[in-house]
C-alpha cells in the first residue's frame, strides 16, 4: 500500500518528448539512446524548483538566501573563497539568525577533507564560533570506516526506469508527501514506434564541495569524513538556502505532511534515518519543517547493508562502495571512459557517477 501512494506522490514530472531521428547507443542497441551530457544537466536543471518560490513563505530574508545561494556555488566552483563568503555575509547573517549563527562554526568547502570550517585568524574576525564541523556531528555514531569514501555508480544502460529504487527509499525512510529523496527523470525520444527513453535516478549526489553545506547559516547540514552529506534535524532552522544552494534540486521540505489518509498508523512508524529514533511524527518536532535528503542510508551502511535503492534495483542499474579502494567494482566503474558527472561545470565534484 505504501508502495502504490509512493509512486503517486513522485515528484518526477521531467517527460519530455523529443522528435526526430532516433538515438541510438554505442552499440546501436534499439530503445537505448545516446547520452549527451549537456542534455543530461538540462534535464536536472529542468527538475529543480524555483529558488524564489522556495523562500516565498520562509520567515528568513528571500534576498539574503538567493544571494548566499549565489555564493556558495561560486565557493565550490573554486572562484570564491569560503574566507570572503563568510566576510560577506557575516554581518547580515549575524542580524538575520543571532544566537544561532554566532554560536556555530562557519563552513569551509574549499577546504576539503576533514577540514572543513575557516581558520581561527579568519573566524576572529567574524562573528562566528571557532570550532570544527566534527563538533556538529560529534552526536552521531560513526562506524570505523577508515579512509573509506562512500560513492555510487549508475549504469544508465542498464535503467528501465521501473522506480523501484523511489519506491524502495520511501518505504526505508517513511518520507511523507512531497519528500522523495530519489527521482527518476525521464525523457522520451523519437516518435512511435520508433522511440527510446533516457532514465536518469538522481539521489544526493553527496559533493566533496557541497554548496548546500557552505551556505548553511547554523551549520546544521555538513560532510562526513566518509563522503556522505548529512543533516543535523535539531540543529536545522528550515531556512531553505540550502535546498536553492543545491545544484540538483536534491533536498526537500518536510512540511509535516502525512499518508494517515491512504495508510493507518503511517505517521507511527519512525524513521530510521541516521540512526536516531525519533518516535511518532508530532507537529513542532524534527524532522517536520527540517531540510531532507538521501544520507545513501546511512542507518543502514552502519549494519554493513547496502542503501535500500541499490538492493531493490531489479536492472542491477546501482552500485555501491568505497570510491577510495582502486580495487573496489564502483571504483572501477567510476574510472572507466564511460563515467559522467551531473553537472560537472559546479565544481561541486559527486559522489554519484553515471555509466552512459
Amino acid at each position: 500500500m505504501i508502495a502504490l501512494y509512493a509512486l503517486t506522490d513522485r515528484t518526477t514530472s521531467n517527460r519530455h518528448a523529443t522528435a526526430g531521428r532516433v538515438a541510438m547507443s554505442v552499440d546501436g542497441a534499439p530503445g537505448v539512446p545516446d547520452l549527451d551530457r549537456a542534455r543530461m544537466d538540462e534535464m536536472v536543471e529542468a527538475e529543480r524548483a524555483d529558488p524564489e518560490e522556495t523562500l516565498a513563505e520562509v520567515a528568513y530574508s528571500t534576498e539574503l538566501g538567493l544571494a548566499m545561494a549565489e555564493d556558495a556555488k561560486r565557493v565550490s566552483s573554486g572562484s570564491l573563497s569560503s574566507e570572503s563568503f563568510w566576510a560577506t555575509y557575516d554581518e547580515q547573517a549575524r542580524a538575520e539568525f543571532g544566537a544561532e549563527y554566532t554560536e556555530t562554526p562557519n563552513p569551509a568547502v574549499d577546504k576539503g577533507g576533514s577540514c572543513q570550517t575557516i581558520d581561527e585568524p579568519a573566524a576572529d574576525q567574524l562573528s562566528c564560533s571557532v570550532d570544527s564541523m566534527d563538533a556538529v556531528a560529534e552526536q552521531i555514531e560513526t562506524p570505523e570506516e577508515g579512509d573509506v569514501r562512500w560513492g555510487m555508480v549508475i549504469d544508465l544502460q542498464k535503467c528501465v526506469g521501473c522506480d523501484s529504487c523511489t519506491v524502495a527509499c520511501k518505504a526505508e525512510n517513511r518520507t511523507p508527501p512531497g519528500v522523495t529523496y530519489n527521482v527518476v527523470m525521464e525523457e522520451e525520444h523519437g516518435e512511435f514506434p520508433n522511440t527510446t527513453r533516457t532514465n536518469i535516478p538522481r539521489p544526493c549526489m553527496q559533493c566533496e564541495k557541497p554548496s548546500c553545506v557552505q551556505v548553511c547559516p547554523v551549520s546544521a547540514t555538513y560532510k562526513m569524513e566518509n563522503g556522505i552529506v548529512n543533516i543535523d534535524y535539531d540543529r536545522c532552522i528550515g531556512c531553505r538556502y540550502c535546498m536553492i544552494a543545491c545544484p540538483y534540486g536534491a533536498r526537500y521540505l518536510d512540511f509535516g505532511g502525512s499518508y494517515e489518509d491512504e495508510v493507518m498508523g503511517a505517521g507511527e512508524v519512525t524513521s530510521p534515518e541516521y540512526g536516531v529514533d525519533r518516535g511518532a511524527r508530532e507537529e513542532g518536532e524534527s524532522p517536520m519543517a527540517n531540510a531532507r535528503k538521501c544520507s545513501f542510508c546511512y542507518h543502514r551502511l552502519g549494519r554493513g547493508e547496502e542503501p535500500a535503492c541499490v538492493e531493490t534495483c531489479i536492472g542491477d542499474a546501482r552500485n555501491f562502495g568505497d570510491l577510495n579502494d582502486p580495487d573496489s567494482e564502483v571504483s572501477r566503474m567510476a574510472d572507466s571512459t564511460r563515467a559522467t558527472q551531473l553537472k560537472e561545470h559546479t565544481g561541486n565534484d559527486p559522489n554519484v557517477y553515471y555509466l552512459k
